[in-house]
């Protein structure tokens, strides 16, 4: 209740649905009968020569997707503004409300008991690092809903199907959605085939709009480009950020952000392979390894935004949280041992104030600071890193035999409740 009683305060004495509002601009264009894409052109290069003389001057909303969408908004311009608005925000609504049911499907019964009070919260720290991205009414929101959905049936049931249709229709949208193709092959080493074939398919639908619409499309390529060379929108990730910290000094962006994406990309490609291979070898439970696979993937994102990193808070709070619970006390529980025991028991409260401040410092930094960029990367980057430590850990705890965990039976699924 809290938590929607902020949203609304937020929304009623601040802007709200800047993105929204801009897609029914679209669609009001494509209503009569104009080029969207043609206006956000005028409009950039305007707003690129008024910049000179007026540093404040507000930025364009900018429609940056396919000319394939651009049915869907004819269709929604037919009903009126107000009833589209709530259906929207429905919408919207109900895809955030999926990010988080899917990320408690991710957690253990003792996680689900702290998680559930941390879940309202979670929609004002994407990324956890704060921001009102949710009053933003982009459109991401209701994919990733989708996508989501379609990954829990996936590494739950083996379903995979529903993921490989919203991953498509996500990517019409947003190309770079694509790269979420790589998730299914790192929870089911069966996924190649059918993946690849989405991939192409794809690749296929990207490249035929230049034949169905080439005049658009061309300026749909030329809005997507002028967002990045004039309005700076990189987003998070490492080539974002090397972007983003080449242009504030007056350097080319375009060469040095492409060779640093494919060099990471393909870094944390290789990375996420070993592990899925060892986490089988390993045969630990799917519950520890679907959130770092899941930020692993979104890693491989050209553009990872604040609504994208929205989508994978709550794998990064788990994450944190089984480092944090790991770290103040598994080994004293796992070994019993009375010398571990003290040690882990003093290990509790620095660990505890390293978790605070961890969470703090960049949430203070931006927003006292000058920028939200490399505050959410070094939060970003550093959440995978503890992900990945901690299934090293994890597997190191659970090659312990079962009379060290105190309990009959074994396996990893027992370490595993007790980690």
């Amino acid at each position: 209740m809290t938590a929607v009683i902020a949203l609304a305060a937020m929304a009623f004495v601040g802007a709200v649905g800047w993105d929204a509002q801009g897609y029914w601009k679209a669609a009001q264009s494509v209503h009569r009968g104009s080029d969207p894409y043609a206006e956000d052109i005028v409009a950039l290069r305007a707003f690129h020569q008024r910049l000179a003389t007026n540093s404040a001057e507000p930025r364009p909303f900018v429609y940056v997707y396919s000319p394939m969408t651009l049915p869907l908004l004819r269709l929604l311009a037919v009903f009126s503004g107000s009833f589209v608005g709530l259906l929207y925000a429905a919408a919207v609504a109900t895809g955030a409300a999926i990010q988080l049911w899917v990320g408690s499907q991710m957690a253990d019964q003792g996680e689900r008991r702290w998680l559930t009070l941390v879940l309202p919260a979670v929609i004002f720290f994407p990324g956890l690092v704060t921001d009102d991205v949710i009053l933003s009414g982009n459109v991401a929101y209701l994919l990733y809903g989708g996508i989501l959905l379609g990954a829990t049936a996936g590494w739950k049931r083996g379903h995979w199907t529903w993921y490989y249709v919203a991953v498509l229709i996500a990517s019409v949208f947003k190309t770079p959605f694509l790269a979420f193709l790589a998730f299914p092959v790192l929870i089911d080493g069966r996924q190649w085939v059918r993946s690849g074939m989405t991939a192409v398919a794809g690749v296929l639908i990207f490249a035929a709009q230049a034949r169905c619409w080439p005049g658009m499309f061309r300026e749909y390529l030329t809005s997507l480009l002028l967002v990045f060379d004039w309005l700076h929108d990189f987003g998070f990730g490492p080539a974002s950020v090397l972007g983003l910290y080449l242009w504030r000094r007056g350097r080319p962006t375009a060469t040095p952000t492409t060779i640093l994406f494919l060099i990471c990309a393909g870094v944390i490609g290789i990375l996420l392979l070993v592990l899925a291979r060892r986490v089988r070898e390993w045969n630990i439970p799917r519950e520890a390894w679907v959130p770092v696979a899941l930020v692993g993937t979104a890693l491989l994102n050209p553009r990872i935004m604040k609504y994208d990193l929205a989508a994978i808070t709550v794998p990064m709070v788990l994450i944190g949280g089984r480092v944090l619970r790991f770290l103040s006390g598994s080994g004293e529980k796992l070994r019993g041992n009375s010398s571990d025991a003290e040690r882990n028991r003093s290990w509790r409260a620095p660990t505890l104030v390293g978790s605070i401040l961890f969470f703090l410092i960049p949430n203070i930094i931006t927003t006292a600071g000058p920028s939200w960029f490399p505050a959410e990367f070094l939060v970003l980057i550093a959440i995978f890193a503890m992900g990945v430590w901690w299934l090293y850990q994890f597997r190191r705890e659970g090659r312990r035999p079962v009379a060290d965990v105190g309990d009959e039976g074994g396996g990893s699924s027992r370490v595993w409740r007790r980690l």
